[in-house]
């Protein structure tokens, strides 16, 4: 069985209860469906319309195993996807497993809180919820030729039913690009709900995030005309992805197309910039885009975008050229659009943004509680620790990175005055040169979670 992984984006608005919100969901959607038929065409189509989406989208793709069993892996997958999406075709109740997985998913939906969306392709509602017709046929074949129990059989029933009762979509007729279309608008909505749910909680342990980001909504003035180039400097580790990343997700549902495209400098080393134009554009366009050379992505872009309100973010640029051939000017963009661009060079902010912003590193009392959160996993200082970590955030002059590494290495040390006593009258700028050189993606993957 495999299990194919898209790139995602958002996340949604039912409510989690308090109780198990600090479980992390890893994956956005789960799609369940019994592949024979047009069904699987069908499926297939809304998973592709996803993944354009940037949704993180899982479904089962092959031959189903007759075993009854469901393997641990795909109980997994289940339990930590936000949204379920639940296909009922004419075959869906004829496959125990499929009976089985959503037996599960309802579970999981009184537990977790996960949101389950049905779809009745090519079956009623009504079908489902009485198990009526192809249904009925199904559940009397399982309980004669399998000798399942009673009980669960009865639980198969009571899942189908609670399931057809919940708010989905009735796709047995009419255009299916158009049901796909509206479906994929709602899960969007629902899974940007769920996001800005769980980063009330993430952005209390960002440190000093909320007050950043408030200057940069400023400099945006989302919902104004006009295009909007915006360039974010900074030094290494100084936060200027997360800024970027947390801005993004807060206003990314007033535009009609997005892209985030992370590390911009070490990916066009790798692959080139046409890769990154195919990107923007497939994800902008929500369609498969592929590009013969640069010059194609250019005009492409121009002559694509110039009506659409967009919102697109380069993460790490450190050249003209990757303004040039990803951004251009602002007449590539529709009225209203804002592009951000996040860079160590402040020459490119000052020649190729309209509005330039600059990363403040953290005060005192932001440094003390971020370097106290990764020592001490606490909000401040050991006892007996409290001058020492003065000492530590005056030397670093509240560099997040920095203290976030000095605080993961002092963290269970006994050696403190050691290490100390080494990084005595070293310059500042050599110790996070060897930061840097250690692990150049260590802040980029660890900084936007660096709450404990």
């Amino acid at each position: 069985m495999l299990y194919i992984i898209n790139k995602s984006l958002p996340s949604s608005s039912q409510s989690i209860p308090s109780s198990l919100s600090f479980r992390p969901w890893s994956f956005d959607v789960f799609i369940s469906f019994n592949g024979e038929g047009t069904c699987e065409t069908f499926a297939h189509n809304l998973f592709l319309a996803l993944k354009r989406r940037q949704v993180i989208t899982f479904k089962v793709r092959g031959e189903i195993p007759r075993e009854e069993t469901i393997p641990q892996s795909l109980l997994l997958l289940i339990e930590e996807s936000r949204i379920a999406i639940i296909i009922f075709s004419r075959n869906y109740a004829r496959s125990s497993r499929r009976l089985n997985e959503l037996a599960f998913i309802m579970k999981n939906k009184d537990v977790r809180g996960k949101v389950v969306i049905p779809v009745f392709y090519d079956v009623k509602p009504s079908e489902v919820k009485s198990q009526t017709s192809y249904y009925r046929e199904a559940l009397a074949m399982h309980e004669l030729n399998y000798n399942y129990s009673k009980g669960k059989v009865e639980s198969w029933k009571k899942a189908l039913a609670k399931a057809s009762d919940l708010s989905g979509w009735d796709v047995a007729s009419g255009d299916e690009s158009e049901h796909i279309q509206k479906m994929v608008g709602r899960i969007s909505s629902e899974l940007f709900g769920l996001m800005q749910h769980s980063k009330e909680s993430a952005d209390t342990g960002l440190i000093g995030i909320q007050a950043r980001k408030q200057e940069l909504k400023l400099l945006l003035d989302v919902g104004t005309g006009g295009v909007r180039i915006v360039g974010i400097s900074g030094m290494w580790g100084s936060g200027k992805s997360t800024l970027a990343l947390s801005i993004y997700d807060e206003i990314i549902h007033e535009f009609k197309g997005c892209c985030f495209v992370q590390n911009v400098r070490a990916r066009s080393r790798m692959h080139g910039l046409k890769m990154l134009q195919e990107e923007i554009l497939s994800n902008v366009l929500k369609e498969e885009v592929t590009l013969m050379n640069l010059e194609q992505g250019i005009s492409m872009m121009a002559r694509r975008l110039c009506q659409s309100k967009v919102l697109i973010v380069l993460d790490d640029v450190d050249h003209a050229d990757h303004l040039d051939m990803l951004v251009g000017s602002d007449n590539w963009f529709g009225e209203g659009s804002r592009i951000i661009f996040t860079t160590r060079n402040q020459d490119l902010v000052t020649a190729r943004s309209s509005l330039a912003h600059n990363v403040r590193m953290l005060d005192d009392e932001e440094a003390i509680e971020l370097f106290s959160r990764r020592a001490f996993w606490n909000s401040k200082p050991a006892q007996g620790f409290e001058e020492v970590s003065r000492n530590m955030v005056s030397k670093f002059g509240g560099h997040p990175a920095a203290l976030i590494q000095m605080g993961r290495i002092l963290h269970d040390k006994n050696e403190w005055k050691s290490i100390l006593d080494r990084l005595e009258g070293r310059p500042v700028n050599e110790i996070l040169k060897e930061f840097k050189t250690f692990d150049d993606g260590l802040v980029r993957n660890f900084f936007p979670r660096f709450l404990t």
